[in-house]
């Protein structure tokens, strides 16, 4: 599989199952303050039968503006021309036509460049200059993934970011994974983001928490897959290690016929055997539960 089909495919599937993630991306790069609760809307089905031709990866609509996300690999000086093509396409899907003119809305696109360099620029221009002599400067500005820490991309809650983030190490895998200390360097890092992640999905019963793992592990094994060791051992700390969410619970009960009201009460119980200093193992008896649960309300109280 190519970086382009692994990668892109990972983009349109956020854009399916998580469409709520573009929100923070699309109030970083374009200065909007939209809340996480607006609506995305996939592009009607016409839109979608003029783009298959040139399969875009990402065009929604968000309080009636379509916005347009290309994820690319690297640099190769002709993206700005496949941008415009996109774009073109999409603004004649939906043109607007008056008693003597027809109008075209092109929508507000960004190119993500998972890969850059110091010679990748801020924004991607194009000078267009019709038959009659106008000239127009189409821009597009350009998200470099190197440029978030992931302090950065958990505090504008860019979680869209996260299965690419093992990009940032791509040209140093095989070091660090002959470098006991800096593969050990490398878990740490990958189990503070599983923690963290946990940490604001924790209230989350649709399983964003598992959906964005699954997006980084489908990366992370894309990447690591002459590393077996190193995958193994994030592997660990992204599958094994990770305590069950509440949310995780909450949906199995849900599926028993349990109510969620039954569930929480017995959350709260056991916060409160917890704040009582009863033993675990007793509180599992009495709530019959499992240690993992009962260790994961724990670390909320105290943590």
């Amino acid at each position: 599989m190519s970086d382009s089909t692994i990668f892109d495919d990972v983009l349109r599937t956020i854009q399916e199952r998580l469409p709520k993630l573009l929100i923070p991306l699309v109030n970083e790069v374009f200065h909007t303050s939209y809340s996480v609760d607006t609506e995305v809307v996939r592009l009607p089905e016409e839109y979608q039968k003029l783009l298959s031709k040139v399969i875009a990866d990402s065009c929604n609509q968000i309080d009636g503006l379509v916005y347009h996300f290309e994820c690319q690999s690297r640099t190769d000086g002709s993206m700005v021309l496949r941008m415009v093509e996109y774009d073109f396409m999409i603004a004649l899907s939906d043109s607007i036509k008056h008693q003597h003119t027809n109008e075209l809305h092109f929508p507000r696109s960004c190119i993500i460049y998972l890969r850059s360099t110091k010679n990748t620029l801020k924004e991607e221009t194009l000078q267009i200059t019709f038959s009659d002599g106008q000239k127009i400067t189409y821009k597009v500005p350009v998200l470099k993934l190197k440029n978030y820490s992931i302090n950065e991309i958990f505090e504008k809650n860019l979680l869209i970011l996260l299965p690419y983030y093992i990009i940032n190490y791509e040209k140093e895998l095989s070091k660090i994974a002959s470098d006991a200390e800096r593969c050990t360097q490398l878990v740490a890092e990958y189990d503070h983001i599983i923690h963290k992640l946990s940490e604001i999905t924790y209230d989350d019963d649709t399983g964003l928490f598992h959906d964005i793992l699954q997006m980084m592990r489908r990366v992370m094994n894309y990447l690591l897959e002459k590393e077996p060791v190193l995958q193994e051992r994030i592997g660990d700390v992204m599958g094994g290690k990770v305590l069950p969410l509440p949310s995780d619970k909450l949906r199995e009960a849900r599926a028993e016929g349990i109510s969620e009201g039954i569930y929480e009460g017995k959350s709260t119980v056991i916060a409160n055997m917890l704040k009582r200093c009863i033993p675990i193992e007793d509180i599992c008896a009495i709530a019959e539960c499992d240690i993992a649960f009962v260790k994961q309300i724990q670390a909320q109280i105290f943590k």
